[in-house]
């Protein structure tokens, strides 16, 4: 899957001005919530990027199905601590694009959590699935941001408990992931409804692009994230809420 994402010396100058100001703005308003670490910061020793490869590493190497633990089957929370470890706490999209997700977190923890993003990875690999695939970094680098390309930046919304992220602000926190290799189970979420799998257990290699959100640890009590993004062009949209429970 994918995700989506430009005379006379005097006019140059104000509209390098302009430019310059355009971009400092957004930089600022994306560093304004306190709650949401920038975009361009380093968590525990890895980026925006590298963890975005790590919740897809997560979410992958979770069996996925009806009773199993993958959290991304369910639309209410279930499975959100599955395989959860260390810092940063993940957060997964519900499976059909909407709901209202609920998860117990630990105090301290970063919350890591996709806004709408997208992935190409080497095993989605022929018909009648994917018409091609990808092979290598560069390949499937390419595919990721061609998907990515295709969000809507104006349908992306965010807050955290009723406080919004203005939009420009969050076209800021697009990345695209390092070329990762993952892990994956016999039920795993690349599985279709009918036989054969997309993808049989094994391994593979992919790339992500998308936006993200990195929310500092908050408070013991409840707390509640939103989060929409949409792929006009696909006519497919994704809107989660999430209530979180911090404990103390």
């Amino acid at each position: 899957m994918k995700r989506v994402k430009k005379y006379w010396l005097c006019p140059i100058v104000v509209a390098m001005l302009a430019l310059a100001l355009g971009v400092a703005s957004r930089e600022v308003s994306a560093q304004q919530s306190s709650d949401v670490s920038p975009p361009q910061a380093a968590v525990h020793g890895e980026t925006y990027s590298q963890w975005s490869a790590a919740w897809w590493q997560w979410m992958l190497a979770i069996p996925y199905g009806k009773g199993l633990p993958n959290p991304t089957f369910y639309s209410d929370g279930t499975g959100c601590s599955s395989n959860q470890s260390g810092a940063v706490w993940f957060l997964s999209e519900p499976t059909s694009g909407s709901g209202v997700e609920r998860c117990t977190v630990p105090a301290a923890k970063f919350i890591f959590i996709p806004i709408i993003n997208a992935e190409c990875s080497t095993v989605e690999a022929g018909p009648p699935y994917i018409p091609s695939s990808c092979t290598n970094a560069q390949d499937c680098s390419a595919c990721a941001k061609s998907l990515a390309d295709a969000i809507g930046p104006n349908t992306l919304k965010a807050s955290i408990d009723g406080h919004d992220i203005p939009v420009n602000a969050l076209s800021a926190f697009r990345v695209q992931s390092p070329f990762f290799q993952f892990s994956i189970p016999t039920n795993n979420w690349f599985v279709t409804d009918f036989p054969p799998l997309i993808a049989p257990m094994g391994t593979g290699s992919a790339v992500s692009d998308g936006y993200w959100l990195m929310i500092e640890p908050q408070s013991p009590g409840t707390h509640t994230i939103h989060v929409e993004g949409a792929f006009p062009s696909f006519g497919v949209s994704e809107s989660a809420t999430y209530t979180i429970t911090v404990t103390p």
